[in-house]
């Protein structure tokens, strides 16, 4: 069940390289409870996880959404354990103020069953407001990665789409999900944004490009079975982030 919360911690001040730290508590957290997961985890493909620090006021903001139903609890049961010692953030202890689950605590945060997100109305037209910098990883000839932050729809829904078939109980059969990779690279296309801006941020080892701001996508397929796609994947965004380095913070996307 694809879950979000976000965590209120309060330390000395912020940490140096929030993403990157964060990344290697929830490791930490998760390895004390269940450590066959957390090395599973960590040599995963494709995580069924999102972290990425948020900017607070006198505190430090971090948002944690899981896809699989084996990971949230365990991660929650950690963090309660061991935040009357101090959550380690890189060299600092902080303090864990609050978690928030649900919309009323915080827009970042709530929870959506699998069935709930497969019966989402069909959508003809959705708009992604991308929080962190995304960016999308692809291939080119020779097996050498490239990355490309710009909003382009065929990479903002094959995205969605790899997620979904990753993590979902309820994936597309071979037959389906190429018949949407093809009617959505031919019939989809942005129509509208605003506020687009260009970043290079950290995200592990490296640093990445990505982009932040407001994308509107319009299907021009008569589909039914490709708009029903279409709103599946915009509600899924939400919980699974969008395109690369979403467990260090890029890609946080909300639908609107």
């Amino acid at each position: 069940m694809p879950q979000a919360v976000v965590l209120e911690l309060i330390g000395e001040k912020l940490p140096l390289y929030p993403a990157k730290y964060a990344h290697g508590l929830f490791f930490a957290l998760l390895s004390r409870i269940n450590p066959e997961l957390a090395q599973r985890l960590h040599g995963a493909p494709r995580k069924p996880f999102t972290l990425a620090p948020l900017p607070g006021e006198g505190t430090f903001v971090l948002r944690f959404t899981a896809l699989d139903d084996g990971l949230f609890a365990p991660f929650l049961r950690s963090l309660l354990e061991v935040a009357p010692e101090g959550l380690p953030l890189g060299d600092r202890p902080y303090r864990l103020a609050r978690v928030l689950a649900t919309p009323e605590g915080h827009p970042l945060a709530g929870v959506a069953s699998w069935e709930a997100l497969r019966q989402v109305p069909r959508r003809e037209k959705v708009t992604f407001r991308f929080l962190t910098p995304t960016v999308f990883a692809t291939s080119k000839p020779g097996g050498r990665t490239r990355y490309s932050p710009l909003p382009d729809p065929r990479l903002i829904v094959g995205s969605l789409l790899d997620k979904w078939q990753a993590h979902s109980p309820f994936p597309y059969n071979p037959k389906e999900e190429a018949a949407l990779r093809e009617l959505f690279a031919l019939d989809l296309e942005v129509v509208g944004f605003r506020r687009l801006h260009f970043h290079r941020v950290q995200a592990g080892k490296g640093f990445f490009p990505g982009f932040t701001g407001e994308v509107t996508l319009r299907l021009w397929s008569e589909s039914f079975e490709v708009q029903e796609a279409l709103g599946c994947l915009h509600a899924l965004a939400f919980f699974s982030g969008v395109g690369a380095k979403t467990p260090y913070g890029m890609g946080l996307t909300v639908s609107l």
